[in-house]
């Protein structure tokens, strides 16, 4: 009777911090979402306005239906953020807030499926130090903030290797588990090899160990491969297509693009490149400094003096790896070890950033969730065998987080201001609002933004036919195609006195090359727009 009462002590303890640490959690993704970081990213502005033009028009902004991967800047970007981004568009407008919400909802989910997931790998105190470590990870926070797509695929995986561990004891839970591993193909090109070697060595390692019998589990094994199969067929089809050059597919339903410029999963990865070994070499080395130095030089994927998790978490890394390592391959009884999911993870992404050219962390993002996992089980083992040391390791880390939350909610977005464009769609609404009134009104844009033109798109909600059928190219089939001009838009500011009615957005700095006394100015924070007297 007593261990009982002591269990259900702790696990109303235990539940009770859940909860305060997933409202920590919450709370620190939350507050002043949509403002922090200010501003808008182009990518953030690309997936939103396809998503936006899907929604409302059925295509993207190159004319493709329903597209299972989107056409973008011309090598192509992830579909499944856009499709996601969809519903929160359908009920907030297109804005800010509203691309960004995807990666906050998956973001705060996944804290809750880390820790279940955790909790059944392991034991209770790693899972609780897991979720606290999550929590409070730089980067996670970071990545739950803003709409770059590559942000979503460890949300998905996580939830899709949460599933299959599931299955380990009720197979029906197997399809599922497949389903989204598929799924999660169309989160971001570097799944595309990643999925599958990480399913051959997991389910390889399952059958090995009998947790699968292709006898007794062939209804869920089975009706797992099919849904898989099914799931990714079509963005199979899209590897197939631009890896060979062939023509786009157009079905009632979606199509399959063939995009203008060479594909990111090629261009990006040093499988394509002809010193490949060299490049794989070179990799390995930018991986482990990201992993030590815990900063790529991004300042939108890390702040360096805080890095994915804190400097000082390394010798827990170190001894957590060593731990797990030690579970999985070196242990004498070859049992199996549910903690095999994570060893995996880490080898397949470890492998996968050194297939990047060049890797960041945005780039090799699958990486930190075993990572974040290995730091609890190492700080979990220095506890168990160094007591004295657990009170001083829970305030230093409460601390640090103190520390960077500080930091990230007051002097950080002053330093990502100008990365972001903050006060670029202001200028173009005004701009486009003043130009209304004149039909024959060109707008010229400052080139001084990185790609321009989406940001005219994302603000101006431009009917994508529109854009289609009247932009013009500076460099058409490139990597990143930048537009000339579309409509009544033009992208770069030169020869400002041979067009007599104009509008000019520009950079504050570009102000000198105007002349005041034939122009009035109106100022946001950083453009202007300039118009004839």
């Amino acid at each position: 009777m007593a261990l009982v009462s002591i269990n259900f002590i702790r696990k109303i303890i235990e539940n009770n911090l859940v909860i305060v640490l997933l409202l920590i959690g919450i709370s620190a993704r939350v507050l002043l979402f949509g403002s922090i970081p200010p501003g808008l990213n182009q990518d953030e502005a690309s997936t939103g306005y396809d998503a936006y033009a899907i929604l409302n028009y059925g295509m993207d902004r190159n004319g493709f239906h329903n597209p299972v991967h989107i056409t973008s800047w011309g090598s192509g970007q992830s579909a499944l953020y856009v499709y996601f981004a969809m519903p929160f568009i359908a009920l907030f407008g297109l804005n800010v807030m509203a691309i960004r919400a995807v990666n906050l909802v998956f973001g705060i989910i996944s804290l809750l499926v880390f820790y279940f997931l955790v909790k059944r790998v392991s034991n209770r105190p790693v899972a609780l130090l897991s979720l606290f470590l999550l929590v409070i990870s730089p980067w996670h926070i970071m990545m739950s903030r803003w709409a770059i797509d590559a942000n979503l695929f460890p949300s998905v995986f996580l939830m899709a290797v949460f599933l299959l561990v599931l299955s380990f004891d009720d197979k029906r839970f197997l399809p599922a588990s497949l389903f989204v591993f598929a799924l999660s193909l169309y989160a971001y090109p570097t799944a595309f090899f990643i999925i599958p070697i990480y399913l051959l060595v997991v389910l390889s390692y399952l059958l090995y160990h009998k947790k699968i019998d292709i006898k007794n589990d062939f209804k869920n094994l089975g009706t797992g491969i099919l849904l898989f199969a099914f799931t990714a067929l079509p963005i199979f089809l899209f590897v197939i297509i631009n890896y060979f050059k062939m023509d786009s597919i157009h079905t009632a339903l979606f199509s399959v693009p063939r995009l203008t410029g060479p594909p990111r999963f090629s261009v990006a990865s040093s499988l394509f490149n002809s010193d490949s070994q060299g490049g794989f070499y070179q990799n390995i080395i930018e991986v482990l400094k990201i992993i030590i130095n815990q900063d790529d030089g991004l300042i939108w994927n890390s702040i360096p003096e805080y890095g994915y998790m804190f400097l000082f978490s390394l010798p827990f890394l170190v001894v957590g790896f060593l731990k797990l390592v030690s579970e999985n391959v070196f242990s004498k009884t070859r049992k199996f070890e549910k903690s095999f999911v994570f060893l995996a993870w880490l080898a397949v992404s470890f492998l996968l950033g050194s297939l990047l050219t060049p890797p960041n962390i945005n780039r090799i993002n699958i990486l930190f969730i075993p990572l974040i996992f290995l730091i609890a089980a190492g700080i979990y083992y220095v506890v168990q065998n160094f007591r004295y040391f657990t009170v001083p390791i829970i305030i230093l880390y409460v601390v640090s987080f103190s520390m960077f939350s500080f930091n990230y909610f007051s002097a950080y977005p002053e330093k990502t201001e100008q990365t972001f464009f903050e006060s670029f769609g202001e200028a173009i609404n005004y701009a486009s609002d003043y130009a209304s009134e004149r039909p024959d009104a060109r707008i010229y844009v400052t080139n001084q933004v990185n790609m321009p033109y989406i940001y005219v798109l994302f603000y101006q909600r431009i009917n994508p036919e529109i854009f289609k059928s009247s932009v013009k190219f500076y460099n058409p089939g490139a990597e990143f195609q930048r537009v000339e001009s579309f409509g009544r838009y033009r992208f770069g500011i030169n020869d400002v006195d041979r067009y007599e009615n104009a509008v000019y957005i520009i950079h504050n700095s570009e102000e000198e090359k105007f002349d005041k006394s034939d122009f009035t100015v109106k100022r946001f924070k950083y453009y202007s727009v300039m118009t004839r007297k």
